[in-house]
Formats: C-alpha cells, sequence, structure tokens
C-alpha cells in the first residue's frame, strides 16, 4: 500500500506487515466530494480471514501474558504516533468520509484519539481489578481473540473503540475495517507497528460484510465479536457468531430524541439539536434526530430552525466555508434522498427548512432538511435516515413527550432540556436508553456509552469499554482465608 491512490493490491496487514490477499475482487473508495475514485483495495478471501486469525492466535497467549502496564503504554505510544500524523488522518477522512475542513479536526481526529487516550487512563483500573467472595478471589483475563467490525461514518474513532481495549486488556485482534473507508485503519495499523506492538496482535483485512465480515463474525477462533453498525448487519454478526457460541458486542442504530421541558430552552436545544443532526453530515449513531418540543412553542421552535438553517453551508469538505459536506458514498445519499422524498409524501409530516444542493452537481450531497412530524408513525420519525435531518415532534405535556421519546424500536441516547434535576431525573428514568444527557452538559467520554433495544448491547469507553474484553475467573481457595 505505497499510497493511498490507485491500485492497493497489499492490502492485508498481517504480522505486522503488507501482504497481497488471495482474494480477487476490489472494494473502490470514492472521493464524497466528487464521486471521483481514490483507491481500489482488493478484499481479502476466506483464507485470508483464516490466515489473520491464526496470526491473532499465535500471539495472543505471549500477549496476554505481557504486564498490563506494558501493554497500556504502547496503546499510549501508537495513539501520540497517531497524534504527529493529525493532518493525514485529517485528509484522508476528508476525502474517504466527507467530514468538512471545520470539523475534521475537532471530530474525527481528536474524538480517535480520545478514545485511544481515555482507554490509556482507564484501562489498568478494569485489567487489575479483583474481588473477594468467600474463599474465591474473582480476577479479569483476556477475552482472547477479538474479531472486529467498524462501520465508516468515524473511521478512526471507531477503530480505536476496539482496536484500543482489545489491546490493552491482552487480546489480539482481527478487525475490518469498511470498505467503503478502509484507508484510516492502515495507518492506525501502521502507527502500532512502530509503536512496538509485536506481530500478529493487530491484522487488518478489507471486503464486504457480506463475505469478509461474515466470515469473521462466525469464525471458528474467534472468542468475542465486537461490531458496530446497522440493526439489520448487527442481526445477522450476531446468528453467525452463535454457531460457536461466540460472545459478541453490538453498537447499533439510533434515532435519538432531545425533549424540551423548560420553556426558555426551545431555542437552545434548537441549535444544539441541529449542530449534533448535521455533524459528519447526520453519519453519526449518536445524533440527535428527533426535536420534542411543547405544542404551545412549535412556532418558536421553528422560527430557531430558520435562523439556524440560514448559517448552513453545504459544500466541498475541503473549503473552510462549508459546515455540511457530503455523504460517504452514492449508497448513502440515495438512501437518505428517498427518505427525505418520502417525508414530503406522508401525512402529518411538513417541511420547515431545506437547503439547496443543486449547485452541487458532483458527489454525494443531499439536501439538510427539518420537518414537523405530527405524525409519531411516520417513517422519518420511526427509521435512522443516517443523513441530515431532523424531525421535530410536538407533544401536549412531559407524559406524551416521553411517550413520543418512547415511540421508536432504538434505545441509544437522549437529551432532556431542563434546569430541573429532580424532573430531568425523573424523565430520565422512564426513557429506556443507554444514557440521558442533561441540556447542554457536554458528554462525559469515560461514561458508558451503547443501547438497549434494537440498539444492541454491550458498552464502549472507560472502563465499561475495557471490561467488554475480559471475562471474570473465579479463583477458590481451600479456606476463607485463602
Amino acid at each position: 500500500m505505497a499510497s493511498p491512490r490507485g491500485i492497493v493490491d497489499d492490502s492485508l496487514w498481517l504480522d505486522n506487515a503488507r501482504v497481497v490477499p488471495s482474494g480477487t475482487s476490489y472494494a473502490q473508495v470514492d472521493n464524497s466530494a466528487t464521486g471521483e475514485e481514490i483507491a481500489k483495495v482488493r478484499s481479502a478471501a476466506p483464507e485470508d480471514v483464516d490466515r489473520a486469525f491464526d496470526s491473532a492466535a499465535r500471539a495472543q497467549k505471549q500477549w496476554a501474558d505481557v504486564a498490563p502496564t506494558h501493554r497500556v503504554a504502547v496503546v499510549e505510544k501508537g495513539a501520540d504516533i497517531l497524534e504527529s500524523m493529525a493532518d493525514d488522518l485529517a485528509a484522508t477522512m476528508q476525502a474517504e468520509v466527507g467530514t468538512v475542513a471545520s470539523q475534521v479536526h475537532g471530530t474525527q481526529v481528536a474524538l480517535g484519539l480520545a478514545a485511544f487516550r481515555h482507554t490509556v487512563a482507564s484501562a489498568l483500573d478494569a485489567i487489575t481489578q479483583r474481588e473477594r467472595i468467600g474463599n474465591s478471589d474473582v480476577v479479569r483475563e483476556p477475552a482472547g481473540v477479538v474479531g472486529a467490525i467498524t462501520p465508516w461514518n468515524y473511521p478512526l474513532m471507531q477503530a480505536a473503540l476496539k482496536v484500543a481495549p482489545a489491546i490493552a486488556a491482552g487480546c489480539s485482534i482481527v478487525i475490518k475495517p469498511p470498505s467503503v473507508a478502509p484507508l484510516t485503519t492502515y495507518l492506525v495499523a501502521e502507527a502500532f507497528a512502530k509503536a512496538g506492538l509485536p506481530a500478529g496482535v493487530l491484522n487488518v483485512v478489507c471486503g464486504s460484510g457480506r463475505s469478509v465480515g461474515s466470515a469473521i463474525a462466525g469464525h471458528a477462533r474467534a472468542d468475542f465479536v465486537s461490531f458496530t453498525g446497522s440493526v439489520e448487519a448487527g442481526r445477522q454478526v450476531a446468528m453467525s457468531a452463535a454457531r460457536w457460541g461466540t460472545r459478541t458486542s453490538l453498537e447499533l442504530g439510533g434515532k435519538s430524541a432531545a425533549i424540551v421541558l423548560d420553556d426558555d430552552k426551545v431555542r437552545a436545544a434548537v441549535r444544539h439539536t441541529i449542530a449534533s443532526c448535521f455533524a459528519n453530515a447526520g453519519q453519526t449513531c449518536a445524533a440527535l434526530s428527533r426535536l420534542i418540543v411543547p405544542r404551545r412553542l412549535l412556532e418558536e421552535a421553528e422560527d430557531e430552525v430558520r435562523s439556524v438553517m440560514a448559517q448552513v453551508v453545504v459544500g466541498d469538505p475541503f473549503d473552510p466555508a462549508s459546515t455540511v459536506g457530503p455523504l460517504a458514498n452514492e449508497g448513502q445519499r440515495k438512501t437518505v434522498a428517498e427518505h427525505i422524498r418520502l417525508a414530503g409524501e406522508t401525512a402529518g409530516v411538513r417541511t420547515v427548512a431545506s437547503k439547496d444542493v443543486s449547485h452541487l452537481t458532483c458527489g454525494w450531497y443531499v439536501a439538510p432538511t427539518v420537518v414537523v412530524a405530527d405524525n409519531s408513525s411516520a417513517p422519518i420519525v420511526q427509521e435512522e435516515v443516517f443523513g441530515p435531518v431532523l424531525a421535530i415532534q410536538p407533544a401536549d405535556n412531559e407524559a406524551h413527550a416521553v411517550e413520543l421519546a418512547e415511540g421508536t424500536r432504538f434505545g441509544l441516547i437522549a437529551r432532556v432540556w431542563t434546569e430541573d434535576d429532580a424532573r430531568f431525573e425523573r424523565v430520565a428514568r422512564q426513557l429506556r436508553v443507554g444514557g440521558v444527557i442533561q441540556s447542554d452538559a457536554p458528554t462525559v467520554w469515560d461514561a458508558p456509552f451503547g443501547g438497549v433495544k434494537h440498539s444492541g448491547y454491550g458498552r464502549e469507553r472507560g472502563v465499561y469499554g475495557v471490561e467488554e474484553y475480559l471475562v471474570p475467573k473465579s479463583l477458590q481457595h481451600g479456606s476463607s482465608e485463602g
């Protein structure tokens, strides 16, 4: 892989080296802003996946025997090297994903580095914890060989959330990056080789989810499979892993709601929610894609939407003036455009504001759109769009707001806009989601992140994220004194 452009034949990262896989097909990587081909990356064949797991299995036992402090130090050194590559990482993700220049360092690069750094800060607590239960000591050991499958929306962060805790915990890992945006993951592999990670601990295989992803999820040598992606793909991963009884962690989709309870919070909530919904062109699983406001304040909310939308600039991700870039690929553009079209034909749904993108004649652009949906069964309310589309739902009272928020199959996160702590907790405890944030409070990185219902199971980040890559073992002594 001498260059991120052209034909990438040596796309199998095996034993800390680039290797040509035996597959004969290629995954095409496009520039999201132009639609032009950046690279063609040779896909792995099933036998290449076997080779990667063989390599990981050979390396895992020795890596597990390394002191946890050293393993964590390697993660930290890898993060240092990646930080020195920040500009290259940013340029790669701007091209692969389409993240705009004004956000790429603060989101794509910064979030990825944060995932590595916070793992460093949290890992030892998770790895070395020891609990006494009667005459039994409960210790944590590495889960073993990990299969990991990541999505294309945040290539660095999604790789970090799996690679960092796996390595720190003493696991080895076979990771499949997204076929439409694989280049960032190769930079991660190269950085960790330079950081001193032993050969075989980190292996990269490229290809489609249908072939390579299924081979990873259903591999007999996988002890744990971590997947981030769509609900439908997550089901397939779980079923493939079930063949061998392999434990899985699934971080799936979301249709997260922001709920306005305090009358004076509606304008701030509109601004914050649009920023969340439109960040990375809406390609964020935890994006707030619904805003639930008191019906009496709907007109005020719509006025603020128009004011905010007037400041939105859709354009080339390399243009500093752009605030929303293209979607990552043509397939996603078509999907989001169809959601917008269908919303315009659905009863009880009307458009409040939409940006014209007709001047953008190439690339995977869609019109950022805000609708009012006074129809809780509308597809624009129920389905994850994964694009810059916000649905506002008017609520008659607090109980109705909770009912609306709970009215989808998803359960990832929520925000509740109120200054009343007791009211916040009362409403938050009624929401079946993985986490609830009050008003404009910042996200606490080390708090557990993950979903319930169709948003999946398992947790990422901080101690909880590392614990996914560990298994408890009971050491029962012959007496209560040990």
